[in-house]
């Protein structure tokens, strides 16, 4: 299955930077799927629970907030990206649109509803769209199985969408925006700590790099030594 393309009003965005006036950690997470899967439910419903102050939905459905993830403080970032895997024709287009958020975003939740096999379909070609813009395989991504609660309508067992993740080297978890917050809540936290383990790391790695490494100081006894020892060699 190929990725489709975006219709025009399904244009992402401008990204919007991080207020310089935050100290804080900045983390851009964004969500792909087709339509109708819930995405924006599911990013409505986390940051309408879990926040410091109101939440801001800027124009093009970027979402921005002060959040807490363990005992450090974020200001998190949400891109909502429409449903852009639906057959269409302009693929240069929605090939550029989406190549820009696959660039912005730091950690990516890749969410199908378990009510529609198509959308699980898409999971696969989006994953590798991002590793082809993303080459660097430890940017984190998370497959979600949206509307478990909706059992009657159930199209995509639990173990596929498993088997799957399994096959990509993904983490999956299968969530209900509507009867299950928590749910919800583990998918952006756990997410939003990959992403934060990845960034200290990379981090740790500039600093290490930067520092150049002191000579040992001489050992001054061991100088006295070896002058002792050539001392006596010449008299020999």
């Amino acid at each position: 299955m190929r990725l489709s393309t975006m219709s025009n009003h399904c244009l992402l965005a401008p990204i919007q930077e991080c207020p310089a006036d935050f100290f804080v950690k900045d983390i851009k997470l964004a969500v792909l799927g087709t339509g109708s899967v819930g995405k924006s439910a599911m990013i409505v419903r986390y940051l309408t629970r879990r926040f410091i102050g109101d939440y801001e939905p800027n124009t093009g459905n970027l979402y921005s907030r002060l959040v807490h993830v363990e005992d450090d403080q974020i200001f998190l970032q949400i891109q909502d990206t429409p449903g852009c895997i639906e057959l269409q024709e302009d693929i240069p287009h929605m090939l550029d649109s989406l190549s820009r958020c696959l660039k912005w975003a730091d950690g990516f939740l890749l969410v199908y509803s378990v009510t529609d096999y198509h959308s699980y379909q898409s999971i696969r070609p989006l994953y590798q769209q991002i590793r082809k813009s993303r080459p660097d395989s430890k940017t984190p991504v998370i497959i979600v199985g949206n509307k478990g609660d909706l059992t009657h309508a159930r199209q995509v067992a639990a173990n596929e969408g498993l088997q799957l993740a399994n096959e990509l080297g993904s983490v999956f978890l299968e969530i209900s925006t509507s009867d299950n917050y928590q749910g919800v809540c583990d998918v952006f936290q756990y997410l939003c700590k990959e992403v934060s383990k990845l960034h200290s790391c990379s981090n740790g790695e500039k600093r290490r790099s930067s520092i150049i490494p002191r000579p040992k100081s001489p050992n001054m006894q061991d100088l006295k030594r070896r002058f002792r020892q050539a001392l006596s060699y010449k008299v020999k």
